[in-house]
């Protein structure tokens, strides 16, 4: 992760601030991010606007891997501005109060790599369990399974299987279509910063 500034350690102070005392260990950030979180992608719109989607997402300890489709707004911008921020967070100050200050969150900004779903293509993973080069329909799949419920679960109708078997044998179907051209978006940061507020507790 990138050296903090002196900029970021000066400034305002207090429990909703940030400084380095709050931030997340190495191992703690791999550690979070291993959930299954939903991560909010912001990349820079045509127009000028930043457009922002929610995503699922897979964290290697070294990037980010994450499945658009280049006709929606997200993937298009990602083909004309591969710079993108991404953020993912758990904050539990709406449901228990703000006695303990509880809110974790990454912040990633980096550049993205994109490769198109379709035999052939494949995804440099660059650590953990699925290390290697990893076909782009492997690693799709990848993602769908780890948010979605299996039969190993218990499931039933609506299961990661029966949803990935769908698609496959569709034709003419809305879901069909709407995956025809899916990507994956391999986001390599440049500037990662962490914190968990509850290190600084509003009541102590």
């Amino acid at each position: 992760m990138q050296a903090r500034s002196e900029d970021d350690r000066q400034g305002e102070g207090g429990a909703l601030a940030w400084h380095a005392d709050l931030e997340l260990s190495r191992q703690e950030l791999d550690r979070f991010l291993a959930g299954r979180w939903v991560a909010r992608l912001a990349t820079n719109g045509a127009d000028g606007y930043p457009h922002v989607t929610p995503c699922y997402y897979y964290w290697d300890g070294h990037c980010m891997y994450l499945s658009l489709t280049r006709h929606r707004v997200p993937g298009r911008n990602l083909m004309r501005d591969p710079r993108c921020a991404v953020v993912i967070d758990f904050d539990q100050r709406p449901l228990m109060g703000m006695a303990t200050n509880s809110a974790l969150a990454v912040s990633i900004v980096g550049d993205v790599e994109i490769v198109d779903v379709a035999p052939g293509e494949t995804v440099s993973v660059e650590g953990g369990p699925w290390k290697g080069e990893q076909p782009a329909q492997t690693l799709l799949w990848g993602l769908v399974s780890r948010y979605g419920l299996s039969e190993r679960d218990g499931v039933g109708a609506g299961s990661s299987e029966e949803v990935m078997a769908g698609l496959a044998g569709a034709t003419g179907s809305r879901a069909l279509a709407d995956n025809e051209d899916r990507i994956v978006v391999k986001i390599r940061p440049t500037r990662i910063r962490s914190w968990d507020f509850s290190r600084a507790p509003m009541l102590s």
